[in-house]
């Protein structure tokens, strides 16, 4: 009988303990240090970050170019929605090409995953500066001549474009 109760209680404390293990492989303090699913866990959080950040950048900067407005002239509508798309363009090439990237590596096991979440990071990263410098450059254009120079700051986010 009181083998019986203490199996049966062995398994009943089981599930949670093995629960309790498969929420952890989601952490990076849950795999040894400088393993593939450590260093992968740990560029997804920062790229998480990268990337709300960089939402919030690409945001300021898309009202920023539709400040440009003067009683005469109203902000480029084009240009805005082009920015906008772009944006969108641009997060499906770095996904994709980032997917290349850990691809290539030939690497083994979840390695490759761990080389294309670091391509994305530093991509994203790439991107938030461009964002930054363009917004700067913006805010230095006096606001009356801002709709017509604008263009100038905004020419690195596209970068295949001849000059």
């Amino acid at each position: 009988m009181r083998k019986s109760c203490l199996l049966l209680l062995t398994l009943s404390l089981t599930p949670p303990l093995v629960l309790a293990e498969d929420r952890c492989t989601e952490r990076p303090e849950c795999w040894p240090e400088g393993s593939a699913m450590h260093s992968g866990l740990v560029l997804v959080q920062q790229k998480k970050a990268a990337e709300m950040l960089l939402v919030n950048k690409h945001e300021a900067l898309i009202t920023l170019a539709a400040s440009s407005s003067t009683k005469e002239i109203r902000a480029d509508e084009r240009l805005l929605a082009a920015l906008k798309t772009q944006q969108v363009a641009w997060l499906k090439y770095r996904n994709e090409a980032c997917e290349l990237v850990g691809s290539l590596t030939g690497a083994g096991g979840t390695w490759p995953s761990t080389y294309a979440t670091r391509c994305e990071l530093n991509q994203t990263n790439q991107r938030l500066r461009r964002i930054r410098s363009a917004i700067r450059c913006i805010k230095k254009i006096p606001s009356e001549k801002r709709y017509f120079e604008q263009n100038n700051c905004l020419q690195p986010l596209a970068p295949l474009t001849p000059k």
